[in-house]
């Protein structure tokens, strides 16, 4: 039996990992896909993570009624971080003969494989299967290839590398989804239709168990110690945002309007490292103050970060992405007020 493993954190799952799943399983003649949801991945902060039992709940909604998709929650059963050599090990030493596995992850997730805990023992266990789409880059892949697998040698078409003894790297192409985790959990914050980016039943999920609008902070010492009102908060934030040349600061009052937060303020830098810095100089300012994010989301991308203080959300964006999502249309009702440099 050929099966298919996709990890990571599925926070939450969305439509781009299942159609990633089903196109694999098609296009490999893989009978069946295991979700298997990261229980403590060493890469992420586990206070901005959900609870396993939520992430597992939705992927089990997400795949219901699809016979050949199921879960597998072998990794919130085990104690300290996930990795991913750790489960494929036990997998393997488990399973029965005729069954051969299949571990699914994205071209970025190869690309990082440096980073994770013995590597090339990835490949003693189960075949790697790099799901990558158009326009990215193959070179990334290729040093990535041969800084850790310098003994595999390609097919003629370049998509399957083979070693002696070892199982196979397949590179498979997949339909262009450009559908992210981050930027459901952004828009969740936001106020932002997440629908038709996961499946009706994880979105009703969501919503019942109210996810990703508040981020709760498990740790006493990251709660934010501001004792002044969300409009001083917010008054403090913009004036950080300005110090930082960020463009364009606007400040909504959505009290009255929404049930996330008192204040939302909108601003954009000039490239991807200024939107970085930007966020990175005002967590270390503030903090100073004692006024600490309770969540941040996008800070990798730089795209579209969002810092989360409760009575005040702050928006960084690259200035193309503020117009093409348009918050300030979105929350057209509240009362908007431009701030100026002093």
């Amino acid at each position: 039996m050929r099966i298919g493993l996709f990890g990571g954190t599925l926070d939450p799952i969305h439509i781009g990992h299942l159609r990633s799943a089903e196109e694999v399983w098609e296009g490999l003649g893989l009978e069946q896909i295991w979700f298997i949801p990261a229980g403590c991945p060493p890469h992420k902060d586990p206070e901005k993570l959900t609870p396993f039992s939520h992430r597992i709940e939705m992927v089990r909604l997400a795949i219901e009624g699809t016979s050949h998709f199921h879960v597998l929650p072998i990794e919130g059963e085990r104690e300290g971080p996930s990795y991913s050599v750790d489960t494929l090990s036990h997998l393997a030493l488990g399973a029965s003969q005729d069954q051969e596995f299949y571990f699914i992850l994205g071209s970025d997730a190869f690309n990082e494989l440096a980073k994770w805990k013995e590597p090339r023992r990835l490949v003693d266990y189960a075949n790697l299967v790099v799901i990558n789409r158009d326009g990215e880059q193959w070179s990334l892949v290729e040093k990535t290839l041969k800084d850790l697998f310098p003994e595999y040698a390609p097919d003629e078409k370049k998509r399957t590398f083979s070693a002696p003894g070892k199982k196979k790297i397949i590179f498979y192409k997949v339909t262009n989804l450009e559908i992210s985790a981050t930027e459901i959990r952004k828009r969740r914050r936001s106020g932002m239709s997440v629908r038709f980016l996961v499946p009706n039943k994880v979105l009703k999920y969501m919503e019942e168990h109210g996810l990703y609008v508040k981020n709760p902070v498990s740790n006493p010492n990251s709660v934010s110690q501001w004792q002044g009102s969300s409009s001083e908060m917010a008054a403090l934030i913009s004036d950080e945002v300005l110090n930082n040349k960020g463009e364009r600061v606007i400040i909504l009052d959505v009290r009255g309007l929404s049930s996330v937060t008192d204040y939302i303020i909108i601003a954009h830098g000039y490239s991807v490292r200024h939107v970085q810095g930007m966020a990175e100089n005002i967590r270390r300012d503030l903090k100073k103050l004692g006024v600490f994010p309770y969540g941040v989301e996008g800070e990798k991308e730089g795209n579209w970060v969002l810092l989360d203080f409760g009575d005040v959300i702050l928006h960084l964006f690259l200035e193309p992405l503020r117009e093409f999502y348009d918050l300030e249309g979105l929350w057209s009702e509240a009362p908007k007020r431009t701030v100026e440099e002093k």
